[in-house]
């Protein structure tokens, strides 16, 4: 049977940008596209359901995005190694996988462009995310969002980065993307433009990862102790060199690593959470047969 892979997307940093249509309302910024991502595949029952991780769950954005595509609603299995609403962009791809099968059910032959319409229009009316869409569908390891809206008007560009890079997280505590808004949104409209001009002096891991390590500081999403805190917890790997950089984003802690020390860091951080372990994600979706 078709499944559907779909990597997730954490950003490092970002603004929002509104617009009359919500095609062209998203976001610019800069992400890691990773994997693990989640394995999707349709269930043949006739009703309209997300099994995420064998429990049933209420998505908002996949039925409101079936009704943007006015095409019946199916039943998908969803299999991830991380949970949703914590910081992955998974929302979006539980409902990028399930639109592609909607819409072969129906008998209509879209691209992933198209799909990403339909998706990237549900993440926004929901307030859910505003570039996971366009990340996800086009993948490329570390992502510069260069124009905001859907697949097909929205764009990203592709920093050169090596494929030994490892991206190690750990959950801190759940929030919405909405509440995250509610508490951090001014300062993201005030540091997000200042971030991204700062990425843009030097595209590179390294800045990427200096540039949201002072994004998620200035917002308020890592607040100073926690920072002095991780520092202390991982001040060997970081004489090392086996740590880039770490930042905040949402509800997740974010280490950059790489492939010769990221063992260590996992180790050095196990009294603080489950570390999980990701490489860097070039391919965008895809099917899987």
């Amino acid at each position: 049977m078709t499944k559907i892979f779909v990597p997730g997307h954490i950003s490092g940093f970002w603004y929002v940008i509104e617009s009359d249509d919500i095609l062209r309302t998203g976001s610019l910024g800069a992400g890691l596209i990773i994997e693990p991502g989640l394995i999707i595949e349709y269930l043949d029952v006739d009703e309209c359901k997300v099994v995420y991780n064998n429990a049933e769950i209420d998505l908002k954005t996949y039925r409101d995005g079936h009704e943007m595509a006015d095409v019946p609603c199916k039943a998908i299995k969803v299999s991830s190694p991380y949970e949703l609403g914590v910081g992955y962009g998974a929302s979006a791809g539980v409902t990028i996988g399930g639109l592609y099968f909607s819409l072969s059910s129906a008998g209509i032959k879209a691209t992933w462009n198209k799909v990403g319409e339909y998706a990237h229009s549900a993440e926004v009316l929901n307030k859910t995310g505003y570039g996971d869409v366009l990340t996800e569908i086009y993948g490329g390891g570390l992502e510069l969002r260069i124009s905001p809206g859907a697949p097909g008007i929205g764009a990203i560009d592709k920093v050169p980065v090596s494929r030994d890079i490892r991206v190690i997280t750990i959950r801190r505590r759940k929030y919405s993307t909405i509440e995250m808004f509610r508490r951090y949104g001014e300062k993201i409209k005030v540091y997000g433009p200042e971030a991204y001009n700062k990425f843009l002096e030097d595209p590179s891991i390294e800045k990427f990862g200096e540039v949201s390590h002072w994004f998620s500081r200035m917002t308020g999403m890592m607040s100073r102790s926690y920072e002095s805190k991780i520092k202390s917890v991982l001040k060997n790997e970081i004489r090392r060199g086996s740590v880039i950089d770490f930042f905040v984003k949402k509800s997740l802690l974010v280490i950059i690593s790489d492939e010769s020390g990221y063992l260590d860091v996992c180790n050095s951080l196990s009294n603080l959470g489950t570390p999980l372990v990701f490489t860097l994600n070039f391919s965008g979706c895809r099917i899987l047969y």
